[in-house]
């Protein structure tokens, strides 16, 4: 009896062992598994009609129209399916059909129809299906409690947290809102503080819209991938992310080769996937955040990252895209079926699926303000 409990104190520790490493949202074991259905991808391009436009937009997929909001102008343009011009809404103005936002930081369509954007101050505006004003709000804050700056109340403080407006995710799921996120305080940046910030950073912020105020903070921490050189990943330590319409969570680090999903709850569900082809992955050493802000665009501009995730829940595909860097003239995207690799195919820089419309998948828009046109992809699976 005595050597079986011995034994089973020696298991016990030893699992402690291999658990330690992995904290909070990445305990699952990964499960990656491939079978290569998809070798290419036959990729037609669609140009849109020319309309007046900054060429600073987003881009939305909803009941076969393919929505272009112009962030600057305060347009919201609306496209067939073939790129023929449907309609104009919004617009600079005061009525409620109009937009008072001299810039849109983002936008989603929400489950029921409505329109959010997002300004560069906090205003969260919301219209209805026929792009009406229906309601506007800015949360009120509450500050991480005595003035001290405390790091540990900081990084549970979703004021403290500011959006990633260069390379902004907004996601909706019933009526709340999703961002991409980083801690606001210098001294608890990537940088100046990086054991703490992998440990506790959360990395998407939940509003709700019905009760005008923060919800959850999410993806806390990072996987352990940026343990190992973790200044070298200063400059791709942000998440992509979508949101099904079950409400599972698909997440992907800009430099893990990871994929992690969570139910509504976040809790874990699975951890999977596949590292992208011929991606340069010879990230600078950052040792400051100025050194951060001088190199941040060639980095991300020339460098290999997992730039883009989107969950298609007209047919269960998840697709990542991702930037190989370097001299590459592609970029690539990786297609999931139920956490099965399907296809790692080579696409045209800059494409990113956007949604489904039976029987081709589109992209997102692209905008080219040197050839004043803007075009999309699509292709069929």
């Amino acid at each position: 009896m005595k050597k079986q409990i011995i034994l089973w104190v020696v298991a016990a520790c030893m699992l402690a062992g291999c658990m330690k490493n992995k904290k909070g949202n990445f305990t699952l074991p990964v499960d990656s598994r491939a079978d290569m259905a998809v070798a290419n991808l036959e990729i037609d391009t669609i140009r849109l009609d020319s309309v007046v436009t900054s060429y600073v937009i987003e881009t939305s997929l909803r009941d076969s129209v393919i929505s272009v909001l112009d962030k600057y102008f305060g347009m919201l343009y609306r496209f067939n399916l073939d790129g023929s011009f449907k309609e104009k809404k919004l617009g600079r103005g005061h009525a409620k059909s109009e937009t008072s936002i001299g810039h849109i930081a983002t936008h989603a369509f929400m489950d029921n129809g409505d329109l959010f954007l997002l300004d560069y101050s906090g205003g969260h505006h919301i219209y209805d299906k026929d792009i009406q004003m229906k309601d506007f709000f800015r949360v009120i804050y509450e500050n991480s409690g005595d003035g001290s700056l405390n790091k540990d109340k900081l990084y549970k403080t979703p004021s403290e947290y500011t959006h990633l407006y260069n390379d902004i995710v907004c996601r909706s799921y019933k009526n709340n809102v999703y961002f991409n996120v980083r801690m606001s305080y210098p001294m608890c940046c990537y940088v100046n503080n990086t054991k703490q910030h992998l440990e506790e950073n959360a990395n998407i912020l939940e509003v709700k819209l019905d009760e005008q105020e923060f919800g959850r903070l999410l993806a806390v921490g990072y996987p352990d991938s940026y343990q190992k050189n973790s200044l070298n990943k200063a400059i791709f330590s942000s998440v992509n992310y979508d949101i099904a319409k079950n409400g599972d969570f698909y997440v992907t680090y800009e430099a893990d080769t990871l994929i992690y999903q969570y139910d509504c709850d976040y809790g874990q569900k699975k951890c999977f996937g596949y590292a992208g082809k011929d991606m340069d992955l010879n990230y600078r050493y950052i040792k400051t955040p100025k050194e951060s802000g001088k190199y941040w665009r060639n980095e991300r501009q020339t460098k290999g990252y997992y730039n883009w995730l989107e969950y298609v829940d007209e047919t269960g595909l998840l697709f990542r895209s991702y930037q190989k860097g370097g001299a590459q003239p592609v970029d690539g995207l990786q297609i999931y079926k139920d956490g099965v690799l399907i296809g790692d195919v080579n696409v045209p820089k800059g494409l990113k699926v956007c949604g489904y419309v039976s029987p081709y998948y589109y992209s997102y828009v692209m905008p080219n303000e040197e050839r004043e046109i803007m075009y999309l992809y699509r292709f069929k699976l």
